[in-house]
Parts: structure tokens; sequence; C-alpha cells
């Protein structure tokens, strides 16, 4: 197995935000990849060009490789491993109700793929899998006659960021390649390599490893987001600003300056699945991650201190208006899942207040995963009769909104930014009562 000089015949197995974006960009790196989409509804959106959620420049990068013959979209999972030379499985590995890893999907994909997949293909596994998952796979192949030497299984974990992973995914910071094929790894190599246009590190190493790193990344970067989330509410008490000592902080250059924005709490779809199954990895293995479960435990109470400062502004909660600007766990995606806006937008329901919430992006999303509350049209519209609007998500076009005519139509002054998003003068200069997340 030789590592290719032109583009080569790719199947990408899952149709989510990894996959589009993996599909894609090999796609533009001039391979041929057909994706599967087994959810009837969105492969016909997909077949169409259009992406059922919001990523900068993907559908963009879509339309433009089906247009160029490179991309194209199935159903049938048989039909599109065949004849493809590497397989990339990149189906949700979400949360179980115990909290650990539901890999009932990617199971199902290779008990197919144990009677379909043919000798000298490659299993490429990019979902973010527990530590010993490709060793299972690598069981299941072995028990319908295919060994390591003619179905090689590699790990290939991504590191996308949403609402920017379509930049990420062609300027990648590295690249992780794990597996016991040397052929299979450097097959793996070529492939990116074929469009990459600067030199990127690769790290090469065995299945269990990079499994390991992808959780031990996304399970400091949660730390880190925590740690700095709590040094805001300290400078919020001493009257230090935060975003000094972090701009300071991350000079550093131990320490850097990513992920050193106090917020509302960390979220989205990787770090609270991927911290939670790290936790229970170690307890499976008799570990106690103490730290990690320190950074749980601080990230609910930056939840609570969201809610404790709209009621130091407004008061009791029972029969106040608050607005919201902000829905998705960040900006630049419409993704909801574990945003932390949904556990503070449930705080403050259940404490009596009504929402009107606005997000440019997240629209159908929010009305389907808080139907309690009101979405509106405009940002604007979350104003009118207010006790307080609560910033929760670093959409930038909140800092360009007419903050004069917000406050005039408001019932009372209040703002709680958590993105920090408004400096204390401008806030003020409008004559809001302003809490922000340590600025002082």
């Amino acid at each position: 197995m030789s590592g290719p000089l032109v583009g080569v015949n790719i199947c990408v197995i899952g149709g989510g935000f990894v996959g589009l974006v993996t599909a894609a960009g090999f796609a533009q790196f001039g391979h041929k990849v057909v994706c599967l989409e087994n959810d009837s509804a969105r492969l016909a959106e997909l077949q169409a060009g259009r992406v059922p959620f919001f990523e900068r420049d993907l559908e963009e990068l879509i339309r433009n490789n089906m247009h160029c013959n490179r991309l194209s979209f199935s159903k049938d999972l048989e039909e599109a491993v065949d004849g493809q030379e590497a397989i990339f499985i990149t189906v949700g590995t979400p949360p179980s109700s115990s909290g650990r890893a539901d890999l009932g999907a990617l199971h199902e994909v290779i008990e197919v793929l144990s009677r379909s997949v043919q000798t000298g293909q490659i299993i490429v596994l990019k979902s973010t899998v527990p530590i010993g998952t490709a060793s299972r796979v690598k069981e299941i192949l072995a028990s319908n006659g295919y060994g390591d030497r003619t179905v090689p299984v590699v790990n290939n974990p991504e590191f996308l960021r949403e609402g920017t992973a379509v930049y990420d995914f062609f300027h990648p910071q590295r690249i992780v390649i794990g597996g016991d094929s040397p052929d299979a790894i450097e097959y793996v190599k070529h492939i990116y390599r074929l469009g990459m246009t600067h030199p990127v590190p690769i790290v090469v190493t065995n299945n269990a490893t990079a499994e390991m790193i992808k959780y031990a990344s996304n399970v400091f970067l949660a730390t880190k987001i925590g740690f700095v989330n709590e040094l805001a509410g300290l400078c919020d008490q001493v009257g230090v600003n935060v975003l000094e000592v972090a701009h300071a902080m991350g000079l550093d250059p131990r320490i850097g300056p990513d992920f050193l924005n106090p917020g509302p709490g960390w979220g989205g779809s990787c770090l609270p699945k991927d911290i939670s199954e790290f936790i229970g990895q170690g307890q499976s293995h008799g570990v106690q991650l103490h730290i990690a479960r320190a950074v749980v435990e601080a990230n609910h109470r930056q939840f609570e201190s969201v809610v404790d400062k709209v009621r130091k502004l407004v008061g009791e909660l029972d029969g106040k208006q608050i607005g919201v600007l902000g829905l998705s766990f960040k900006a630049g995606t419409s993704d909801m899942r574990g945003s932390p806006t949904i556990p503070i937008i449930s705080m403050l329901l259940e404490a009596g207040a009504t929402i009107k919430a606005f997000d440019p992006a997240a629209s159908r999303e929010a009305a389907q995963l808080l139907p309690m509350i009101e979405i509106t049209p405009q940002a604007s519209d979350v104003a009118p009769d207010s006790d307080c609007i609560v910033i929760l998500t670093e959409w930038p076009e909140f800092q360009l909104l007419d903050w004069w005519s917000m406050a005039e139509r408001m019932r009372h002054r209040n703002l709680v930014d958590c993105r920090n998003l408004l400096s204390p003068e401008v806030a003020h200069h409008y004559g809001f009562k302003y809490l922000s997340t340590g600025q002082v």
C-alpha cells in the first residue's frame, strides 16, 4: 500500500458537523468523496447543496465541490463504501444516560462494514471514541475474517472548532494518526498532504494513544476555561479587570492566550460529553480524576453565577421579563448542544421570569430545545418592557446594536454582559446598571 500521488476515492460515513467538513475538505484537496447520510430529510437537503445547520463557509465549499463532481451524498452504506480506498467514520458518540459515550451508531456501522469491507481498504475512526475502541473494532472485523493486515484500523481524531471549522480543516495545528499498520498510516498521511499548502505537524502513534490525545486535549481546554471563569469571579470582588490579567497571562508561552476569555460557562457538542467520558474512563480503571470533576462542578456554579447577577440587578425574578441575546454555545454556529444558555434560561424560568431571546443563527434549534420562551425575529425585540438584558453569546453584531434605543424601550435599564462585549464605560454611557464578567 503506497501513498497516492493523485486524489483517491474516500467514503465519509456521517453527514453531521464533522462529517460534512471532512468530506468537503477532502474533496477540495482533489479527492473523490461520497458522504453517507442515513436521514432522508437531511440527505435531500445535502443533495440540494444545503447544509441543515449554520457553519461559516461550509455550504459554499460543499456546493463548489458538488459542482466539480468531487463530492456526492448517498444513503446506501454498502454501495457507498464499494471501491473506496479509505473509509472515514464520523458518526456521533453522544453521552448515554450514564454519561459515558454511546457507541451504538459506531457499532452499527462496523457491523455492516464487517460484512462488506474489502481487503486493502482502510477504516479511519475520526469520531471521538473511548480508549480501546479501535481494538474492539479490530476484534469485530477479525471475527468476520478480516485481520489487521487486510483491513487496518486507524484513529484520526478531529480538532475542529465550531464556527471556524472550515478554516481549521485547512489550517490544522496538528494531525494525529494512530494505528499499527505503517502502510495505512502513511496512506492517511498522504491523503492530507495532497491538499495541504503549508507544513503541518503530523503526530504518529498507536490507536489507544490517539484516542487519549483527543480526550486529554478537550478536558484541558475545559479546565482552562473553568479557571478563567473562576478568576473573573474573584476579579469582580476585588476590583481587578480580568481582561488585563488574562492578556498578561497569555503572553507567557507556557500558558498561551487561547481559551482565556471568561464567559457564562463552557459547553457545546464536545467538551461536556468528552469530560464526562474522561471521568468515566477513570472510574472504570479505579482512577479518581479530581481535577476533571472539579472543572464540571465549577462550570455548574458559573451558570448559577449568571442568574445571581441578574437577581442582583432586578431583585426577585418572579414576574420579571428578561431579554436574552445569544442562544448558541458560541458565536459562528447554530449549535445549541450543551450550550450554557439552556441551564441558565431554565434557572431563570424556574425562578418565575419570562424570557424573550434572539440568536442570529440558532432560532430553529432554540424553538425545539426551549419551546417555553419567545424567540424574537430581531435582536432589538428583546428590549421592550424587559427588566434586564443578558448577553450570553459573543456574536459581534451585538456590539453594533443601537443601545440608546434598546435602553429607552426597556422597563429598567439593567444589563448582564456575560461575554464582556461592552465596556463598563459604554454601558454606563447608555444609562445601564451593568454587571460584566470580571471587568471593572
